[in-house]
């Protein structure tokens, strides 16, 4: 899948529409991926349930020999901010700013589940790339906790280096945020 990129071509309620689809379908693979760590330890998921509750499920089972509970509260404590975002980029009614200061059109003020958020698409296109980096990561990790469990062979697998991934695609709009980020929500008087 590509990642959306800053200056990516189309009019902005495109680009806002790609990018929202891209987290879209980053956090179901997200969701996918954490229900299949969830089950090497032989616990099924519900097919449906919400990424924040499959986050929420992945962080308090116990993953004995498949993850090592710093590793797991690591990924967990990480993904904690981008469910977040998700529920506010899905639940939102967004509009693009008619107001003068806009000057580029790409001002975006979301409504939903009583606050407002105010953002840019350049932002919003930045959080479908981090989706999209976390989601490859998970999907890896995943991907070689699953061979290393059908295998019963200890095979090479560097968790640090995906929790240090998702770290570093997350500081991205988070401690040390990218340029282009920019998201405020406030609650809705209204």
């Amino acid at each position: 899948m590509e990642s959306e990129s800053h200056a990516a071509p189309g009019g902005p309620d495109a680009r806002l529409m790609r990018a929202r689809e891209t987290v879209t379908s980053s956090a179901t693979r997200i969701k996918n991926s954490l229900g299949s760590i969830i089950a090497l330890t032989g616990t099924p998921t519900q097919a449906n349930q919400p990424l924040w509750r499959r986050l929420d499920v992945f962080a308090r089972t116990d993953l004995k020999d498949i993850l090592s509970a710093e590793a797991q509260a690591d990924i967990a404590d990480r993904l904690r901010p981008l469910v977040s975002l998700h529920n506010r980029l899905t639940d939102a009614r967004w509009e693009l700013s008619t107001s003068a200061e806009s000057s580029t059109g790409d001002v975006l003020s979301g409504h939903g589940s009583g606050s407002i958020t105010l953002t840019t698409i350049a932002a919003v296109e930045l959080l479908a790339e981090v989706f999209t980096t976390v989601a490859g990561a998970v999907e890896s990790l995943d991907t070689r906790l699953t061979a290393q469990s059908v295998f019963s062979a200890p095979i090479p697998i560097s968790v640090p280096a995906y929790v240090r991934e998702i770290q570093a695609s997350t500081a991205r709009i988070s401690t040390a945020p990218d340029a282009a980020w920019t998201w405020e929500s406030r609650l809705d008087a209204s």
